[in-house]
Order: C-alpha cells, then sequence, then structure tokens
C-alpha cells in the first residue's frame, strides 16, 4: 500500500473519532508497526520532508523527518492483537518521545494505527499535557489499496 500525500486535519473529537477504521475481530486489522511507518513515510515525502526511518526494532526515533530547518521526530506502534496490548504501546509510546525530547527547535509526535481504542487512548490525554508538550498525534488508516493519514494537533481539538 502506499500512503496519500497529504494530511487530514482532524481538528475535534468527533472528527478523530471518524477516522477510526472497523476492522475485522474486535476493531482488529494486524496493521504493523512498519505499515504505520511506510504511510507515514510515503506521506511526509510527498509534503517534500526527507524522511529517515528506522525499521523493525531498532533504537532509537524511529521516524526523523526534516523540511529546510524544520525537524520532526516520531515515535510509531503497531497494532499488537489485543486491545491491553494497545493500552500498552501507547504508554511506552509516552515514555519513548517524552525521552526524545530534548530540543526545543524539534517537533514532537506519535503515530498509531487508526484503531477506535488508540483514538480514545488520545482523547482520554489532558489536552493541557498536549498542548504543554507540544505533541501532535497521527492516525493511520487503510483505504482501498492506499492508506490515509490523520493528524490531530497539539494546540486543537
Amino acid at each position: 500500500m502506499v500512503a496519500q500525500y497529504s494530511l487530514i486535519d482532524l481538528n475535534d473529537a468527533e472528527g478523530v473519532r471518524k477516522f477510526a477504521y472497523k476492522g475485522k475481530k474486535n476493531g482488529f486489522i494486524g496493521m504493523t508497526e512498519d505499515e504505520v511507518k511506510a504511510a507515514m513515510k510515503s506521506t511526509l515525502e510527498g509534503l517534500a520532508y526527507e524522511v529517515h526511518i528506522k525499521w523493525g526494532q531498532k533504537s532509537g526515533s524511529d521516524i526523523l523527518a526534516v523540511l529546510g530547518e524544520r525537524r520532526l521526530v516520531i515515535e510509531a506502534k503497531g497494532e499488537g492483537s489485543y486491545r491491553q496490548m494497545l493500552g500498552n504501546y501507547f504508554l511506552n509510546a509516552l515514555g519513548e518521545i517524552l525521552q526524545r525530547m530534548s530540543d526545543n527547535l524539534t517537533s514532537y509526535a506519535i503515530t498509531l494505527p487508526a484503531h477506535p481504542s488508540y483514538i480514545e487512548l488520545v482523547l482520554k490525554l489532558p489536552k493541557r499535557v498536549r498542548e504543554v508538550l507540544q505533541l501532535d498525534f497521527y492516525f493511520v488508516r487503510p483505504k482501498e489499496t492506499t492508506y490515509e493519514v490523520g493528524v490531530l494537533r497539539w494546540h486543537v481539538g
């Protein structure tokens, strides 16, 4: 699958919830972390970013995107196979991105499959926390033979 070259702005909780995909069993479609990374890579490259990916489970930032002076560091997670894993992956992603927030000139984000449980976990995170951290959330969902990527920016929603 190849990602679209634009981001869909998800401006509020209802927009984010509508962006969730309807998976097969209990909302799961089996989206892997590398699929999420590939969708983000294609999308960001389509927006003229130079994108560096750490495929698999290598240590360090999963995605580094550079556009001129702008740097974007993104932590990515896949789906797992049951709901408790989603909670664990979400908390793990938060911890990892917090440990990487060392540069005031860099933007930081987390990207996840658009599974309804991930979306609810993000929406339960207080907006104040997202604002203080200036942390964006990207959601990836399959659409026909491609992916769509939506973003909930730290200053909206």
